[in-house]
């Protein structure tokens, strides 16, 4: 009898598989976990979820390490940055000339998500990273500033929208920086976007949540990696 492996998820709704089904969010029922399972024919528990950072990442993990501990995971996959690097669009809209932060620094979500990573690996289970899929600005921003007075967010960009996708770049190429930091490895899923002609086809119409065709995107990418690795599921 074959033995199936065993891998946990942890992060925010890019990896629990929400999508923009309409005007609510769903979870999408073929996500890329669940096409991964099918494909490599392993258990994969998700308990990413919606609005997750780092620092709230950290307080579930935590919450399950005992359970972690005393398991049969061989990886726990982790997927971190996408709510790190975002806004109080609401109070930016209110006061753009003010300084905003954004919901986790860039150091501390270096720090916190490293130290996340060295307690799992402490404990026996192989961490593996998922960089970000990218954002399409305009769509996002209309999606934030719906109901805002968005004029106001726009100058706080300094008029330029696509100032988000590169604010959320950063975060997605320090995901890159703190797998080198740790040594544990980074599947690029974000290079499955960018070389589409238009990556809006792969997005939800929030401009941040794959959608369907996204959803097969990041599987294949994953996929992909676990060949050209030739690592064994």
């Amino acid at each position: 009898m074959t033995t199936l492996t065993n891998i946990a998820v942890f992060g925010d709704s890019v990896s629990e598989g929400v999508i923009l089904d309409g005007s609510k969010y769903k979870v999408y029922e073929n996500r890329f976990s669940d096409l991964c399972a099918k494909y490599f024919g392993a258990n994969i528990e998700n308990n990413a979820r919606f609005g997750h950072t780092i620092i709230r990442g950290e307080r579930i993990i935590n919450s399950y390490m005992d359970e972690l501990k005393n398991s049969v995971y061989k990886y726990a996959v982790l997927c971190f940055g996408g709510n790190d690097c975002d806004y109080d669009w609401k109070k930016i809209a209110q006061d753009p000339s003010e300084h905003h932060e954004p919901k986790c620094s860039i150091e501390t979500f270096r720090n916190t998500y490293a130290d996340v990573i060295n307690k799992i690996k402490s404990i026996g289970i192989s961490p593996v990273l998922l960089s970000l899929p990218p954002i399409d600005s305009k769509r996002y921003f209309d999606r934030v500033t719906a109901g805002l007075k968005a004029s106001n967010v726009l100058k706080w960009l300094g008029g330029d929208v696509d100032y988000i996708m590169r604010w959320h770049e950063r975060y997605n190429l320090e995901v890159f920086k703190i797998g080198s930091l740790v040594s544990v490895p980074v599947i690029d899923i974000t290079s499955a976007f960018l070389e589409k002609t238009d990556i809006k086809n792969y997005l939800c119409d929030d401009g941040i949540h794959p959608n369907a065709d996204g959803h097969r995107l990041i599987a294949n990418a994953i996929e992909n990696h676990v060949a050209q690795k030739n690592i064994i599921v």
